[in-house]
């Protein structure tokens, strides 16, 4: 099946994807005077102190959230168990480009700092996977095994074992009679389907052109992971 066929069977389906990732907000000890100034807040307005917390956090810069978290984290973490192939684990991740963007994370105050949060998204429960299993890009696979529980490790993935280099063929030029569900889509509309995210290269009356390369294709890739659970 050439690039053309996959494009028109995946713009079949609005069949998105939703990767259930969860967080472990981090202890911020550089945070005790904005915690005393919450406190009188508290008091003065009766706000619950979850939707205090959730404003000081999101008083924070992306870089601080992100300092914030890797400066509570363990190195080490704890006990003899480690990550085997085969193991199914519970990570919290952040990820993020070389040049300090943060394009997904799964901790809730790095998202609301970096203007990744998504309100429908549980922050609570962590990203579950078997490891070893194909399940990850490859280096996120590769780099958390030999890990302990609570330890923290950043991981650079080149994009050779991210999402791949980008490819000239995976951009595909076809009639607009074969796709009418994007009759109203946009240059620059980014389209999620069963077969991953399109984005939409060019327009006109008669065609258009989507690129099916993955948004990170070609991007070399920092991991801050942290492992919750082994089982």
């Amino acid at each position: 099946m050439n690039t053309k066929q996959l494009a028109l069977i995946a713009l079949g389906s609005t069949t998105l994807f939703l990767t259930a990732c969860g967080t472990q907000t981090p202890v911020d000890e550089n945070l005790q005077d904005d915690t005393e100034q919450t406190q009188q807040i508290e008091q003065n307005t009766g706000e619950d102190e979850t939707t205090l917390l959730s404003n000081t956090s999101s008083t924070m810069t992306c870089p601080e959230a992100v300092q914030n978290y890797l400066d509570a984290a363990s190195l080490t973490g704890e006990g003899t168990q480690t990550v085997k192939s085969g193991d199914n684990i519970v990570v919290d991740y952040i990820g993020r480009l070389a040049d300090g963007t943060v394009f997904d994370t799964s901790v809730e105050s790095v998202a609301k700092a970096c203007n990744t949060y998504t309100p429908e998204r549980s922050y609570t429960e962590g990203l579950s996977f078997s490891a070893g299993a194909g399940q990850m890009i490859a280096g996120f696979d590769a780099g958390v095994l030999g890990m302990k529980i609570g330890q923290t490790k950043t991981i650079n993935i080149p994009a050779k074992d991210a999402y791949g280099e980008r490819s000239e063929e995976n951009i595909v030029t076809y009639p607009l009679s074969e796709a009418q569900e994007l009759a109203d889509a946009k240059v620059g509309d980014k389209i999620p389907t069963m077969y991953g995210t399109l984005t939409v290269v060019s327009k006109t009356d008669t065609e258009i052109t989507l690129d099916f390369n993955h948004p990170l294709a070609g991007k070399d890739l920092i991991f801050d992971i942290t492992i919750k659970a082994i089982n």
